[in-house]
């Protein structure tokens, strides 16, 4: 099964920024990550808590992926891509 990646505008614009070689790991762990049957059972995906419970995150390298998914239409929708310091 494969899941649509959705991405905001605010990701986007961070991904835009980033160095050639670091968007080529985030697209093939984007890639990764949709190709699963769930995108929870990836060893880098942790559920976030408090503020931001019912939202997920992960780890890729110095990089944060902040999202969420939509069950229903198998859809990762990626809410922002930040670095470590400043994701949560």
């Amino acid at each position: 099964m494969t899941w649509k990646i959705k991405i905001s505008a605010q990701a986007e614009k961070y991904y835009k920024r980033i160095d050639k070689n670091q968007r080529k790991v985030l697209k093939a762990k984007l890639n990764e990550l949709s190709n699963l049957d769930s995108p929870l059972q990836h060893i880098q995906v942790r559920p976030l808590i408090g503020d931001l419970k019912g939202f997920y995150r992960m780890r890729i390298g110095k990089i944060r992926i902040i999202f969420t998914i939509l069950e229903e239409e198998k859809i990762i929708a990626i809410v922002n891509i930040l670095p470590r310091g400043t994701a949560y």
